[in-house]
């Protein structure tokens, strides 16, 4: 009995990558092209089950690390929210308790609260990182 070859033919993009094909079947010992193909598809396909799981790895450490840092940002605003009511609370306190300065002495009064003012900036930046330091000095110098 005669024995039946099946013939494929592959209509290429361009004659470039048909030649480019054809040389990686010769140089590599396959067959024909189809078996070249086909074992090309596999190794890529494999390669990429591989990739697959190092991306999976990846992603739940990214997904792991975006849930840690959003539990620190609401640590954060929770802190900024009572540090808030609490100068709120503290701002009451001082203006109910100060009594304001007769409209004469008021001028004397301002400049003397301007100084307590920029004594306290300079004892904030004091006790603030060196990083922020620059900062708060420049609020002082600029106003």
């Amino acid at each position: 009995m005669e024995k039946k070859g099946f013939s494929r033919n592959f209509r290429y993009p361009s004659a470039e990558l048909r030649d480019q094909l054809r040389a990686a079947v010769k140089e590599r010992g396959f067959r024909s092209e189809q078996a070249f193909l086909l074992i090309a598809a596999c190794e890529h396909e494999i390669r990429q089950g591989a990739n697959t799981e190092a991306t999976e790895q990846f992603e739940a450490r990214v997904a792991a690390t975006l849930t840690n840092l959003a539990k620190q940002v609401q640590g954060l605003q929770t802190f900024a929210h009572a540090h808030v009511a609490l100068t709120d609370v503290f701002l009451k306190y001082v203006i109910t308790c100060v009594v304001e300065p007769p409209e004469d002495a008021q001028p004397a009064a301002r400049v003397r609260a301007r100084l307590r003012y920029e004594k306290l900036v300079r004892a904030a930046a004091e006790g603030i990182s060196n990083k922020n330091r620059g900062t708060l000095k420049g609020m002082v110098a600029d106003e």
